[in-house]
């Protein structure tokens, strides 16, 4: 071999140990960043898990300051669920804060000005007026001594009171007798819901009104029957109240079938303790509240005493009802719209409170939107109160579904990126998980636009449920509800109900089941008109 050939073969060799070293060094590189790869993809687990935990730790820390900020809210500050936009930036609140402290400077140095003395209420022309006047000491002037002349009179009014004054209604039917057959005539006694009772319809209103409108148990009305020199035992009112709410039981019962004929109905649900049979202790029921929603109807408003929450409670009164249903999103409603053709409505003010809290709890920017953009649907709802449905139903369609479709698309798109289970996210999901319910009143201008009215009429039992304490029994719990559900309507439709109670007790008697109608809190004239 030449020496040409082994310079070749030496060269060869030259550059396959230098290919081989490249190797091994690109070989010790790729060691080196599968390595680094390896710590990379750690730590980029490490990272992620720490942000899961941020993430949870955040969302429980909303969910923590939400749970203590509600019942803090309810317990201290004011009821109401006032938000004010303008107030919704720390920068804001700042600039409020310094231009506050100006006012306050200028105030100091300006001088002092006379405070306006709020105007006071005239007394209701209605009430009957006791004149008192009060005459001069003498008719002569104090300053020269010349004859005084009457030139007007300066009068002023304070509302007085007198205490409940109890009168005995004396009856009397005279005796006739025929002198050809001795025979001795007497007109027959008036009907009476308690016959050969002392109490007269007045009264057994009284008792009612202040039992069931007033919450003033039986033990306590014994007391003021007492101050003014009636005596009774607790017994015979408790007595006249069952035999009163007996006999009132086809007024209740014509009042549900009226119910029943609504196109649309509030639902609602409050606790109250009954008696357990027996047991000599209290457990849970349930005051289950049903209002007309036709905006434009009468109201009508029937209470119905259960003995628990169940939803089967509210398909028993509910029986063969199809037409609408605003609730909230309590799960025993749900089976309702499964199994009817009942048709569910949400209610925006259940809504709106869940950013309210959110807001009141941590400022939170989110809800602050949500709250502006919902005060702008009510702004609709507002400008359409005295039109007809019809009308409403236009305006609604024109100025309210625009604004209700970008809120849900707005909440909807936000929606990925809040933590779930956070108060935020509850607060979102109430909304876009019923949006066919939150958007079913733009559909039908009788439709409310929320489930106030009947939180109204529930009110009421939760005042009564501190005096109550508990009812007897559940049948005393249901003869509540009967003399409740007429209260509450006479109340709504702008009566007086002790004025209601008293005609109708006076004139139930004697009407004729087929005019019965005519004795229902909402289409009720008082026999004298």
């Amino acid at each position: 071999m030449n020496k040409a050939a082994l310079d070749h073969l030496t060269e060869v060799e030259k550059l396959r140990a230098e290919l081989a070293q490249r190797d091994a060094v690109i070989a010790s590189r790729d060691a080196a960043i599968a390595s680094l790869d390896a710590v990379i993809a750690s730590r980029e687990q490490v990272i992620a898990k720490r942000d899961a935990e941020i993430r949870f730790k955040s969302a429980k820390i909303e969910q923590l300051t939400h749970t203590i900020a509600v019942p803090q809210r309810l317990q201290f500050a004011a009821r109401s669920e006032k938000f004010d936009p303008a107030q919704q930036s720390m920068f804001d609140a700042a600039i409020g804060a310094d231009l506050a402290m100006v006012e306050t400077e200028l105030e100091q140095l300006s001088p002092p000005r006379e405070r306006a003395q709020p105007k006071r209420q005239p007394l209701p022309p209605e009430l009957p007026r006791v004149e008192e006047r009060i005459e001069p000491t003498s008719c002569s002037c104090g300053v020269c001594g010349g004859e005084l002349h009457c030139i007007g009179e300066e009068i002023s009014e304070k509302l007085d009171v007198k205490p409940v004054e109890f009168f005995v209604r004396k009856i009397i039917r005279p005796k006739l007798a025929c002198r050809g057959c001795e025979t001795i005539h007497t007109p027959p006694t008036l009907p009476a819901i308690i016959e050969r009772g002392i109490a007269a319809p007045g009264l057994l209103a009284h008792v009612l009104i202040s039992k069931y409108a007033d919450h003033l148990p039986l033990t306590r009305q014994r007391e003021m029957l007492a101050r003014s020199g009636v005596t009774l035992p607790v017994s015979t009112l408790a007595e006249w109240v069952g035999a009163t709410g007996f006999a009132l039981q086809p007024l209740v019962d014509a009042l549900r079938s009226e119910l029943h004929r609504a196109s649309v109905l509030h639902a609602d649900e409050t606790p109250v303790q009954v008696l357990a049979p027996g047991k000599g202790k209290t457990q849970n029921a349930y005051l289950f509240a049903y209002r007309r929603g036709e905006i434009a109807e009468p109201p009508i408003i029937v209470y119905d005493f259960a003995e628990n929450r169940s939803g089967a409670n509210a398909r028993r009164f509910l029986a063969d009802y199809g037409g609408a249903l605003v609730v909230d999103d309590y799960a025993g409603y749900k089976s309702l719209f499964q199994s009817t053709p009942m048709r569910e409505l949400g209610c925006w003010a259940h809504a709106r409170r869940k950013f309210f809290e959110l807001h009141e709890a941590n400022q939170s920017t989110l809800a602050a939107e949500a709250l502006t953009r919902i005060a702008s649907i009510y702004a609709v709802e507002r400008e359409a109160e005295a039109m007809t449905a019809e009308q409403r139903h236009v305006h609604r369609e024109q100025y309210a579904r625009p604004k209700v479709e970008a809120l849900i698309a707005w909440l909807a798109a936000l929606r990925p990126s809040i933590n779930g289970g956070s108060a935020t996210a509850k607060a979102a999901d109430y909304l876009l998980r019923r949006t066919s319910a939150f958007t079913a009143y733009l559909d039908d201008g009788r439709f409310p636009i929320d489930n106030n009215p009947v939180e109204n009429a529930i009110r009421p039992v939760a005042v009564g449920r501190k005096n109550w304490l508990f009812a007897g029994s559940l049948l005393a719990g249901q003869r509540a509800a009967n003399v409740m559900s007429l209260i509450q309507t006479a109340k709504a439709n702008g009566h007086d109900p002790h004025a209601y109670l008293r005609d109708v007790l006076t004139r139930l008697p004697t009407q004729l089941n087929s005019r019965i109608g005519e004795l229902l809190p909402h289409t009720w004239q008082p026999a004298s008109s």
